[in-house]
């Protein structure tokens, strides 16, 4: 295993290379290399085993634009979607996305700030409609997400 000393080295190369050649931009590309380095740290995993993309669906154009990080286990390959809305604010919690159980749209499930969290959230039973108190371990921005389809109850009625 690598040092302390190494690892943040390597994080930090990352950032200046994702900066530089990011399509998207500087200011972009930092925000992204930033949130897999953040996720990576977060969850225990490598540089490696995490994605970013930008979230077309909670797109806007000021600074800090969502970023959807996928973060794909080494053991399983199994990949879990998180967002960070607001990727220039380091301290704000990333949220596991999932399928809303009426419209299946991809909204946030669980409010992550590390591997624990999301250890709790997967020992739950899956959120179903049937099940009234299970929305009490729901993010404050489930219903408000932009995933949910304009005819599901779950969504609020803008």
């Amino acid at each position: 295993m690598a040092s302390l000393a190494e690892r943040a080295h390597t994080a930090a190369n990352y950032i200046r290379h994702n900066t530089a050649v990011s399509p998207r931009g500087p200011y972009r590309g930092e925000e992204h290399a930033r949130t897999a380095v953040r996720l990576a740290a977060a969850l225990g995993l490598d540089l490696d085993q995490i994605t970013t993309a930008p979230d077309p669906l909670r797109r806007r154009t000021t600074p800090g634009e969502p970023v959807l990080a996928t973060a794909t286990c080494p053991d399983t390959s199994e990949k879990y979607v998180f967002l960070t809305r607001f990727p220039i604010y380091e301290d704000e919690p990333f949220e596991l996305l999932g399928p809303c159980p009426e419209c299946s749209g991809q909204v946030p499930l669980a409010t992550i700030r590390h591997l624990a969290d999301l250890g709790t959230h997967l020992t739950r039973p899956p959120l179903t409609p049937e099940d009234p108190e299970h929305p009490h371990t729901l993010p404050d921005t489930f219903a408000s997400d932009e995933g949910h389809a304009s005819t599901c109850s779950y969504g609020e009625i803008f």
